[in-house]
């Protein structure tokens, strides 16, 4: 019967007990882990009790219900944080950067810094960043543009296209066209920048500029004399494809939904169930590390105590206890 007992107790050991050892470590690190990240956003974003619950709550919340971890989205929330942005933007902003991302493969961080920046640009509250997200989508899915192309035309373009009162929509339309001719991105928001600002000088419209050039016998001519040698090259791609950029502008003018169709056929994969399963999982795991959290920080009291009195015994007492402990693991 003991030799009985002993197998029952090791068998309840490697069976029950570890596990539950290992699910318990696991739920502390989950949480733990969030715990930090959040701790981050609040030092950061400044944000109030009442604030701060609010995106702790949002950050699980969409932890449990997409393919992204509630650290993840912890993460975007710093991010936006540190581009100045204040709880209620960052509660505005959060899902429909998700959305951008899976709808597009790409980085996180790198979605909310060129969702943001662009919002910044054209002067939009973080209210219209399901907008954004939505024309950047569209463009990405529907002409040459990326997500790098759309950051280096946008940070010269944007804020000229903004003063000048071009809509988001147009601006991006013909910035489209550009990049399909096969015009670098540096040189498309330049080129764009540049005749936005020339044709305020010159008190013309975009499309009287455009139709100079187009009935001109001499186009190189016609739009040198507009827009100097640096924005020639761009003014008579727009000039020949003036039908093309109207056609994307009121495709763009027409992306509400974009984002989130994309995202929705990008996850229903295999791989995305697997993603969401493990969100799912860490969800759980974080509750069940709340839980613990309280009985850890009181242990950890316990534990500074017992080592700051370990530290003060002397050495031969120390000694004595390492041997001691020694031969019990032997033992064991």
């Amino acid at each position: 019967m003991g030799k009985n007992m002993q197998r029952v107790g090791r068998t309840l050991s490697i069976g029950l007990t570890a596990p539950i050892v290992g699910l318990g470590t696991l739920a502390v690190n989950s949480f733990a882990s969030l715990e930090q990240e959040m701790a981050k956003v609040k030092a950061i974003s400044g944000a109030t009790a009442k604030e701060f619950s609010l995106l702790e709550q949002n950050a699980k919340d969409l932890g449990q219900t997409t393919r992204f971890t509630a650290v993840q989205v912890a993460q975007l929330q710093l991010n936006f944080s540190k581009l100045g942005f204040n709880p209620k933007q960052i509660l505005a902003a959060t899902e429909a950067t998700l959305e951008l991302s899976l709808a597009t493969g790409e980085d996180l961080a790198q979605s909310a810094l060129v969702a943001a920046s662009t919002l910044r640009g054209f002067g939009l509250d973080a209210s219209q960043t399901q907008r954004v997200v939505d024309v950047m989508a569209s463009s990405f899915s529907g002409s040459a543009l990326n997500l790098d192309k759309f950051k280096t035309a946008m940070s010269t373009l944007a804020p000229v296209a903004k003063t000048a009162n071009v809509p988001l929509e147009e601006a991006v339309g013909r910035l489209s066209v550009l990049v399909n001719a096969g015009v670098d991105a540096t040189t498309a928001g330049t080129g764009l920048r540049n005749i936005f600002l020339d044709i305020a000088d010159k008190g013309i419209t975009m499309d009287d500029a455009l139709k100079q050039i187009q009935n001109s016998t001499n186009k190189n001519k016609t739009a040198m004399d507009l827009f100097g040698k640096r924005g020639a090259t761009v003014a008579n791609v727009l000039a020949d494809n003036v039908k093309e950029a109207q056609a994307f502008t009121k495709t763009y003018g027409q992306a509400a939904g974009s984002a989130k169709k994309m995202a929705d056929i990008m996850d229903n994969t295999l791989q995305g169930a697997f993603f969401r399963i493990k969100s799912a999982v860490e969800g759980a795991f974080i509750s069940i590390g709340e839980i613990l959290a309280p009985a850890i920080k009181k242990l950890s009291k316990g534990v500074i105590s017992l080592v700051g009195a370990f530290n003060n015994l002397n050495p031969e007492t120390k000694k004595f206890i390492v041997i001691l402990g020694g031969v019990a693991a032997a033992i064991g």
